[in-house]
């Protein structure tokens, strides 16, 4: 049987510690992100490596991994972080290649890396910070219990429209002081 040179199987992830990795089109590809590829560098290189008494070391709770072809060329990009408190891993960021994105197939081979991390980490949930939900629901992610709310305080809006208000001592039947 013939194999298709183009299939995302036939690539590998290759964990890195400096997105000087990752070339700008997988950033730049990124639909309604709200950062520039700047940023994401910038921060990105700041968080992979963690210092500690032996010198710098792979920041445990942050991966990153390229996919690469048989030559070594960079042919996506994946940015994970480990929730230690929520006990979760945290899909961010996922960019390939165009030529790799037919059927869902990438998202699949996403998962299968997710699972991966999740079972050698022993860790209960994967959350997947995405502006396509529906999407992400065709292969098994479903929505979480959680939602992310969003305060934009870059929005002209004005304190009379905001319904945030100081709860005083009566108000507060819990107990809860400030």
């Amino acid at each position: 049987m013939k194999t298709n040179n183009k299939s995302i199987e036939n690539l590998k992830w290759v964990r890195i510690f400096d997105p000087v990795h990752i070339p700008k089109e997988y950033i730049d590809q990124i639909k309604h992100k709200e950062f520039t590829s700047e940023k994401f560098y910038e921060f990105i290189s700041s968080i992979c490596l963690i210092s500690n008494e032996n010198g710098s070391v792979l920041n445990p709770y942050n991966l990153l991994f390229v996919l690469v072809d048989d030559n070594n060329r960079t042919k996506g990009v994946l940015w994970m972080v480990i929730d230690a408190l929520a006990n979760a891993l945290v899909i961010n960021t996922f960019s390939v290649d165009k030529e790799y994105w037919g059927n869902g197939v990438a998202v699949n081979f996403l998962k299968a890396k997710a699972i991966e991390i999740q079972q050698k980490e022993s860790l209960d949930k994967i959350y997947w910070i995405t502006r396509s939900p529906k999407h992400s629901e065709k292969f098994g992610f479903k929505r979480s219990k959680n939602v992310l709310c969003e305060y934009n305080t870059t929005e002209k809006v004005g304190l009379e429209n905001d319904k945030m208000h100081e709860v005083s001592n009566d108000e507060d039947k819990r107990g809860i002081s400030s």
